[in-house]
């Protein structure tokens, strides 16, 4: 079992999810991150609705001499689609209601373009980044990774990019920069992206590693950008290349319905990506997270990572859905080259994806349905049931892999067996008393058959005395 944290001096990760048992505690290292601010922070959020993190916020915001600005999507309720993940409506709201609406920017009220950052920037010094919106769906329900990194010169680039966000002038223009700079953090080197304004850059770099490849793992949300597709499809062709993947199939749903009918470019569907290039929901080297589809009136489960591990030491993570459309999304991609930290998100794959085989994606309602009953009543009622942080070092090589999944599967293989033991329990005492009912019956029809006989032998009796 993966641990749920990744520690370095000045680089730490984390790894959630709650069907696979990983409890990163999301929620509070996001109100510690927020508590430690000294003069300012800058919070780019595509749905922020967390009560705990808005009231975070709003302590923050009640602080003298701290400067905070907040961008988040002033596009409603999103159902899905090419362009992003879906999203109720409400942020607008839960930040006026909590005293934040003077403090933060609705970007893109109108149009498909969304602003779908999931970053912070603290004090010019660290920044927050990852995959998780802050809802209680995304940071208690979901699978999500996020990172907590301490560069100045790192939350300077984000800095820029935020101001550019909530300019009053902000367009959706892409400048395909080629000079993206590489940021040195405890011997990991770090190379940020950001969409639009990379144009085809990110999709060019994915495809790059993918296509020099020899180990790929992956956790998407969805895969549907055709370059990237295309890249993929020669490992479809070849069962022995080492490539396994986890993805969410109503994500996937959203690509496919939306290929098929042309999308939002309004191609023909017989212009539409062919059907082919999505071997991977049809291969064994890949499952479907257990998830339940979109619906705006309970938080969601999603499997909501964007990950690509390469060759144990390339890690691409962020907001970044692998998709066409978020080229023209506000989104940020992460690639980082660092063995260790590639070791811990490849332990957190190992976890989602030998979970996720074990159980069918059919049981995704049913699932979806416990998990948003459990939101019904109170918060904390949630965070007490939760499943403890699991600890265990997160590199280590192949061979504690099999030492933690050795492990992991005993303990789910015991806990599978609990509902069948309690099954047969249930079996055994229905067969009793079966049995018992059927010797009642034999007993009664045997009583009868004798009184029957010694009746008729009576009778009998009584004719031959006279």
């Amino acid at each position: 079992m993966a641990s749920t944290t990744y520690s370095s001096s000045n680089l730490r990760a984390y790894f959630q999810s709650k069907r696979a048992g990983l409890d990163a505690q999301l929620e509070a290292r996001i109100v510690e991150f927020i508590a430690a601010t000294q003069t300012s922070l800058d919070c780019a959020i595509y749905d922020l609705r967390h009560p705990q993190i808005l009231a975070a916020l709003s302590q923050l915001a009640s602080r003298p001499h701290v400067r905070l600005r907040i961008a988040f999507d002033g596009g409603g309720e999103r159902t899905g689609g090419l362009s992003g993940d879906p999203k109720p409506d409400g942020t607008a709201q839960a930040l006026d209601h909590a005293g934040l609406g003077r403090h933060a920017t609705a970007v893109h009220e109108h149009g498909r373009h969304l602003m779908h950052d999931k970053f912070m920037v603290r004090d010019g010094r660290a920044v927050w980044v990852g995959s998780a919106n802050m809802t209680v769906g995304g940071l208690d329900l979901q699978d999500n990774n996020c990172l907590a990194i301490d560069s100045a010169p790192l939350a300077g680039i984000y800095t820029t990019t935020f101001e550019e966000i909530i300019s009053a002038d902000h367009r959706h223009v892409a400048s395909d920069t080629a000079n993206v700079p590489v940021v040195a953090v405890d011997g990991a080197r770090i190379t940020p992206y950001f969409a639009p304004q990379s144009g085809e850059g990110i999709e060019r770099q994915l495809i790059a590693a993918i296509s020099h490849a020899r180990r790929i793992r992956v956790m998407a949300f969805l895969i549907g950008d055709p370059g990237v597709l295309q890249a993929l499809a020669p490992m479809g062709a070849n069962p022995s290349f080492d490539i396994r993947g986890v993805y969410d199939p109503h994500g996937m749903q959203d690509v496919l319905r939306f290929s098929h009918h042309g999308g939002a470019s309004g191609q023909t569907a017989s212009a539409g990506q062919d059907e082919a290039r999505f071997w991977f929901m049809h291969d064994p080297r890949f499952v479907a997270a257990p998830t339940h589809a979109f619906s705006p009136g309970r938080e969601q489960d999603f499997m909501h990572n964007k990950v690509i591990v390469v060759d144990d030491h390339l890690v691409f993570t962020g907001s970044y859905n692998f998709s066409e459309n978020a080229e023209n999304n506000d989104e940020t991609m992460m690639a980082i080259d660092s063995p260790a930290l590639a070791a811990a998100y490849t332990d957190y794959f190992d976890t989602l994806a030998s979970v996720y085989a074990r159980e069918p994606v059919g049981a995704a309602v049913h699932a979806g349905a416990r998990h948003a009953n459990s939101h019904a009543g109170s918060h904390a009622a949630l965070e007490a049931t939760a499943p403890a942080a699991l600890a265990g070092a997160a590199a280590g090589g192949r061979a504690r892999h099999a030492e933690h999944a050795g492990r992991a599967s005993h303990r789910e293989r015991a806990a599978e067996r609990q509902p069948t033991r309690r099954a047969s329990r249930r079996a055994s005492r229905q067969r009793t008393g079966l049995d018992v009912a059927i010797t009642l019956v034999v007993t009664l029809l045997i009583l009868t058959a004798l009184a029957l006989a010694a009746f008729a032998a009576l009778s009998l009796l009584g004719i031959l005395l006279l």
